[in-house]
């Protein structure tokens, strides 16, 4: 059985590693361990910001715990673009050989209201909810689930780049 730490004890992105990771390797068995991890950015990560607290995350979580056979994070964020913000994540993979891959999510735009709370400093998870009137949906629907009335929940926004990460990962070859 494979180890695979998940630097996010959120059950949305152990959900997600855990369906990126059994879905591209379909023979083999694996261990989630969720893990509380650092990410040296804003709590609200704003462009650059994202894909460096993904690998913050990932290279923190991979110093706890060098046994496993996999690692992988889980960062979103928001991009500026002139007066509106757009979000998007970034997934960022590792195995014992070191070889690590990412991806990036689509990016949608934010509704004006959470932009404007946003700018005022406030984190999107929060914003959201006060928006849509919900509680902690960055554990469960997210923005994107929001958005789409319920068409694209937080997991499968996430999943498509997870599970483009975890292939170039098994590929790896294919990029050197």
């Amino acid at each position: 059985m494979k180890t695979v730490i998940v630097a996010s004890e959120n059950p949305v992105k152990v959900a997600v590693a855990r369906r990126a990771f059994t879905s591209v390797y379909p023979d083999e068995e694996f261990e989630f361990v969720a893990v509380k991890s650092v990410s040296g950015v804003a709590d609200q990560p704003v462009n650059e910001e994202t894909e460096q607290g993904a690998h913050n995350r990932l290279t923190y979580v991979k110093n706890l715990h060098p046994e496993a056979d996999f690692w992988i994070s889980q960062e979103g964020g928001v991009c500026t673009d002139g007066d509106k913000l757009y979000n998007r994540a970034w997934i960022m993979v590792a195995d014992a050989n070191n070889h690590e891959a990412k991806s990036s999510t689509s990016s949608f735009y934010l509704p004006t209201a959470i932009t404007k709370q946003l700018q005022a400093g406030v984190e999107l998870g929060i914003a959201s909810d006060q928006f849509f009137t919900t509680q902690n949906s960055k554990h469960s629907i997210g923005a994107s689930g929001h958005i789409t009335d319920g068409l694209l929940p937080r997991e499968d926004y996430y999943l498509q780049s997870a599970i483009i990460a975890v292939s170039q990962l098994k590929h790896y070859e294919w990029y050197v």
